[in-house]
């Protein structure tokens, strides 16, 4: 790694602090600009816009980022549908921060759709033909968020009670297993 990649995974990582700091502050995301993030991160203006157009983009990048990191988890094993829904509850409940900064910055949209494409990649991978491929993704991902979201962030079941409600109620995704 250069030089210039830490330097550039430094201001990233200032980035998304001072978005967590802000949103753990319970400021109104309405309210959040680029200039407050980059006071909050000690950068300049200037810097953020070197990085992100708008500030929902820093909270965008990082669900991406987080679900491809998982992509590339789930690649390297024989991967069922109740593993890889044990493995989201147990990494999103690793990174409940992630789903707080979805919440506070109302991104369950773009959370929802980065899903959906990860259901797709994972159809692929397993070599799955859907007909209304985009409608089976769409529906997993929502019914996949609404039960993150009351598990990680609201702790209503057990990992094994959620992964089972999950299951039963998208038919053990078997549209894309």
């Amino acid at each position: 790694m250069t030089k210039t990649d830490k330097r550039r995974l430094k201001t990233r990582d200032k980035i998304e602090t001072a978005m967590v700091t802000l949103c753990q502050s319970k400021v109104n995301f309405a309210t959040v600009t680029a200039p407050k993030i980059a006071a909050a991160a000690g950068i300049s203006r200037q810097t953020f816009y070197r990085y992100y157009l708008i500030p929902k983009q820093v909270i965008t990048n990082l669900i991406d980022r987080h679900l491809n990191e998982f992509l590339k988890t789930f690649r390297l094993q024989n991967l069922t549908a109740r593993k890889m829904v044990l493995q989201l509850m147990t990494i999103w409940r690793d990174r409940t921060t992630v789903l707080e900064l979805v919440e506070w910055s109302d991104s369950r949209y773009e959370f929802i759709r980065a899903l959906a494409q990860f259901n797709q990649q994972i159809a692929t991978q397993n070599q799955v033909n859907l007909i209304n491929e985009q409608t089976v993704c769409n529906v997993y991902a929502a019914a996949t968020y609404m039960l993150l979201r009351d598990y990680v962030l609201k702790n209503r079941w057990t990992q094994e009670q959620a992964t089972d409600l999950l299951l039963h109620l998208t038919n053990n995704m078997d549209q894309i297993f």
